[in-house]
């Protein structure tokens, strides 16, 4: 996920969809979110000092009550 796609989502406050089915808080049942992107630290590659090979995952935090969404995909648009 490059830092321009991760913006132009940040601006965009359409509804994101993932695997065909619109992504809803399960909290709030909000559909306005805020877009960043987080590495997930594996032990083994951090003790090598490689965290850079690790995968990122999308994040989606509700915009009304802040509750976190992770996917490993980035949703569809």
């Amino acid at each position: 996920m490059g830092f321009l796609s991760e913006f132009s989502r940040a601006l965009n406050d359409g509804d994101l969809v993932y695997g065909g089915i619109p992504v809803v808080c399960p909290h709030c049942k909000g559909t306005d979110f805020e877009v960043s992107a987080a590495q997930l630290n594996t032990t083994g590659l951090t003790f090598l000092g490689l965290d850079w090979a690790n995968r990122s995952a999308s994040v989606y935090v509700c915009k009304n009550c802040s509750h976190i969404q992770w996917f490993l995909d980035d949703p569809d648009e």
